[in-house]
């Protein structure tokens, strides 16, 4: 009875430690993971070196999921790698949040690292998302970073070196030409000789008798300039009244204008008409008609008018004198 006793403690002692084992495995290992729910996302990324099936995967230093199988490459390019992700559904992450590729402990183990904006839109990433990662921020990173750094030195260097050998020649050519003896000899000279002639123009332009002819010169130009401007002040009213004058001219001038406009239309009238004038001018026979009548008209008068201009010619050939008559002819004594 007492062994029978004695087994069952043993076996109820052991299947208890059992079960404390097993909880420690489950608490201490991934398998409470594996029963969380998940919601997947796909990132794209340059490069995913260093990424692997259950990488983690972090937000804020804590682990929120986790790759969910082996990364492939991104057949549409050929050029970097397609990740498949599991996020845990206890967590959402914001819009515009960033995944890169970071490392974590000494031997630099790869994860992905989620950075969140600071303004945020309060949308969140919804599931089965594709979005595009960064480049990655781990140790292979940096060595890239530093090749790639290394390799432009080298050109700097090169550049330099260049440069060092063109400014060796340039000094070359600048101590051979420019600095030579000859030519520091002359520019010696030339200081010289323009030091002399500033000094003669200080002792000789600059003297005290021209700086005060100077000034005497410009008190006249002062006392000229103010007495320009009394003499315009007296001209002004001249040139308003040449103004008004050359204004009334030019009314004068107009009416002149008028005028010889009027006197050229009677002298058209004259010359191209039909009247007794126009045909006086150009009719011969009837100039002379008009001058017999004006012959008889004096010598007879009114009355005693007679239509012919010939008389004896004793009379005809006396010379005509003027005699004062009446209205009717009559001779006044």
């Amino acid at each position: 009875m007492k062994e029978k006793r004695t087994e069952l403690l043993v076996g109820f002692f052991l299947l208890i430690s059992l079960v404390v084992l097993g909880g420690l495995i489950i608490q201490f290992g991934d398998f409470k993971e594996k029963f969380q729910k998940t919601y997947p996302l796909t990132v794209v990324f340059d490069d995913g070196g260093g990424l692997v099936k259950d990488t983690e995967i972090r937000l804020g230093g804590v682990k929120i999921g986790r790759v969910a199988k082996q990364p492939r490459v991104n057949t549409e390019n050929y050029a970097g790698a397609i990740v498949d992700l599991e996020i845990f559904s206890d967590f959402q992450i914001p819009e515009n949040a960033r995944f890169t590729i970071g490392s974590s402990g000494l031997l630099g183990d790869a994860l992905i690292e989620i950075s969140v904006p600071s303004k945020r839109t309060g949308k969140f990433i919804l599931p089965g998302s594709e979005l595009i990662g960064e480049r990655s921020a781990g140790l292979s990173a940096l060595a890239s970073s530093a090749e790639n750094l290394s390799a432009k030195g080298q050109l700097v260097l090169e550049d330099v070196r260049s440069a060092l050998v063109d400014l060796s020649s340039a000094v070359g050519k600048l101590d051979q030409k420019i600095l030579h003896e000859e030519n520091l000899d002359n520019f010696n000279v030339a200081v010289r000789q323009m030091t002399e002639a500033v000094e003669a123009i200080n002792s000789r332009v600059l003297a005290e008798d021209n700086t005060d002819n100077i000034r005497e010169l410009l008190a006249n130009l002062q006392s000229a300039s103010s007495n320009l401007d009394t003499a315009s002040e007296k001209i002004q009213p001249l040139i308003e009244r040449g103004e008004k004058a050359i204004a009334s001219i030019e009314t004068g001038i107009q009416k002149l204008s008028t005028a010889a406009e009027g006197i050229s239309s009677v002298t058209d009238k004259i010359n191209n008409g039909d009247g007794l004038i126009p045909a006086l001018l150009t009719d011969n026979e009837l100039k002379e008609e008009l001058q017999a009548f004006l012959v008889n008209l004096r010598r007879s008068g009114i009355l005693r008018y007679r239509d012919s201009s010939q008389s004896d010619d004793s009379k005809k050939n006396k010379p005509f004198a003027p005699r004062s008559k009446n209205l009717f002819g009559g001779r006044l004594n």
